[in-house]
């Protein structure tokens, strides 16, 4: 919970979800040539409940269906910062892996898969765990 609904919760019993915290006014800014606009109320589960976010990264988190991790950047394919169009974005994850051993990079595969595809990880740990080739705590 956000500390102004903390606030709302502790003065009134009720959080009032559907009384805005703060009106925000105007279109939107440039900075550092990235576009940041205002955010409407029902897409604030997308911006983290920030009233203002960058273009590129709301566009993303909206066609995810979620919030972006904080490991993740949204990169523009042009190089055209302005250029929000969902097909111009791609999903970068920024945090690597440390070390390269074999363990270190299996674990990190596992938690990539964990991440983006947990039901390609669950089709393997019950594939493995039929034809008995590893345990399915080995993956």
């Amino acid at each position: 919970m956000c500390q102004a609904h903390a606030n709302r919760k502790r003065k009134f019993g009720d959080v009032q979800a559907d009384k805005p915290i703060r009106d925000v006014a105007g279109t939107g800014f440039v900075h550092h040539g990235y576009r940041y606009v205002p955010v409407p109320a029902d897409l604030r589960c997308f911006s983290g409940g920030q009233t203002t976010c960058a273009e590129h990264r709301l566009v993303m988190a909206t066609a995810l269906g979620r919030a972006l991790w904080p490991d993740e950047s949204v990169h523009h394919r042009n190089g055209n910062r302005l250029d929000n169009r969902l097909e111009n974005l791609e999903l970068w994850t920024r945090w690597q892996p440390s070390g390269q051993r074999v363990t270190d990079r299996v674990t990190h595969a596992v938690e990539l898969l964990e991440r983006y595809a947990p039901q390609l990880l669950a089709d393997a740990r019950t594939r493995f765990s039929h034809d008995g080739s590893c345990s399915p705590d080995e993956i």
